[in-house]
């Protein structure tokens, strides 16, 4: 079994034996406890590294098994598990029939390519059938209602930005991107008094503004001895992808505005389907997508992807043509089940920025390396 895939650190067991590059190690004691030491020693050492732009991606597998609530974030499986038991198997088969969808096993339905159909449907008859229009808003709202996830105390979320943001003021702010539409991550800021720079106003009412990501937080005091601007800690930038259970759209202004996640019915989201890709042209999606690519092109960055299946094309293709054109970009991905990465793990072998490992969410949150260098600037330390 593989736990880390790079050109140079490679970590893999065969018959309770552990191989790190090729050479077995000894241990005593437990075999899974030597082996999560080993895997710890070596992405730790790794991300202890000094990268001057610090980028995070996440999926799906960030918010997997995560809710205080019976509502959890599950996987895009269990997302048409829960769509067929709401909406009754016939009722799945019949519309598949009538939006010339085939369903061989229900079991095994994609959700994007099923909505895809039923979205080309709509398009082609202008929304004039009202019994697919009907159970295709009852999906979205089955899938909005499964991402309302309140957050747990034992959330890997808010530990995990402690760490990744301990990092000297004087470097660029973190820049945390995701494809959930759930409000996990805002939910930690919140508990532990960070400040989200998320392209919307600071006025009320709350007004997506691309400009607002050009901001930043700096402490002024009367007696300043220095013209050095003392720039706020706990500050990093959130840009959701695929859009926010707390975005809601002004029909007049058409302006997209934050709102009460809870309640919100009609939250602004690019939901699972073919037409994702021309909609991440609109903004505020477009503004987002942007600012990934610029961040990706940046000396000297460390890109994280956390859960994310790789299942979005447009993004998929940004990543891949900033390694080739950006040698300077490393590669981190994290994911239970790195194995089923097969193009991934060939690319390792003409890359060097590249590093995959076999780690969940709540695993890294806790093993991820705390910098003191932050906590002793804030106290006037160097």
């Amino acid at each position: 079994m593989k736990y880390i895939i790079s050109q140079r650190n490679n970590l893999y067991t065969e018959d309770n034996k552990i191989y790190y590059n090729g050479k077995m190690i000894e241990y005593e004691g437990d075999f899974e406890e030597a082996v999560l030491n080993k895997k710890v020693e070596i992405y730790r050492s790794f991300l202890s590294r000094h990268f001057d732009n610090m980028i995070v991606l996440t999926g799906a597998g960030s918010s997997f098994g995560i809710g205080k609530t019976e509502i959890k974030g599950m996987t895009m499986k269990k997302l048409w598990e829960e769509i067929v038991n709401k909406c009754g198997k016939e009722s799945i088969e019949k519309l598949g029939k009538k939006i010339n969808y085939k369903i061989d096993d229900i079991t095994r339905v994609n959700l994007e390519e099923f909505l895809s159909h039923a979205s080309l449907y709509l398009l082609l008859y202008h929304d004039t059938d009202s019994e697919v229009k009907e159970i295709v808003n009852k999906i979205k709202q089955i899938i909005i209602s499964n991402c309302t996830i309140i957050m747990p105390e034992d959330a890997p979320h808010k530990e995990f930005l402690k760490r990744i943001t301990a990092r000297k003021l004087k470097h660029n702010r973190l820049k945390l991107f995701t494809t959930n539409y759930d409000m996990l991550f805002e939910q930690a800021a919140n508990e532990c008094g960070f400040t989200m720079i998320d392209g919307f106003t600071f006025t009320f009412p709350r007004v997506f503004n691309g400009n607002n990501y050009d901001y930043d937080i700096v402490i002024r005091k009367n007696s300043r001895i220095t013209a050095q601007e003392n720039y706020a800690g706990k500050v990093f930038h959130l840009y959701k992808l695929h859009g926010s259970l707390d975005w809601e759209k002004d029909e007049e202004s058409g302006q997209i505005r934050k709102c009460d996640f809870v309640n919100n019915k009609m939250p602004v989201m690019i939901f699972p389907s073919s037409i994702k890709y021309e909609t991440s042209y609109e903004q505020p999606f477009f503004e987002m997508m942007s600012r990934f690519q610029t961040e990706l092109r940046m000396d000297n960055a460390l890109l994280i992807i956390i859960g994310y299946s790789f299942g979005d094309k447009h993004i998929n293709s940004m990543i891949f043509e900033a390694l080739e054109l950006n040698h300077s970009l490393q590669l981190v991905i994290v994911d239970p089940y790195i194995d089923n990465f097969e193009e991934i793990i060939k690319r390792t072998e003409r890359s060097a920025n590249i590093m995959l490992i076999k780690c969940d969410f709540n695993e890294l949150a806790l093993n991820y390396p705390y910098s003191y260098a932050y906590s002793q600037e804030e106290m006037g330390e160097e």
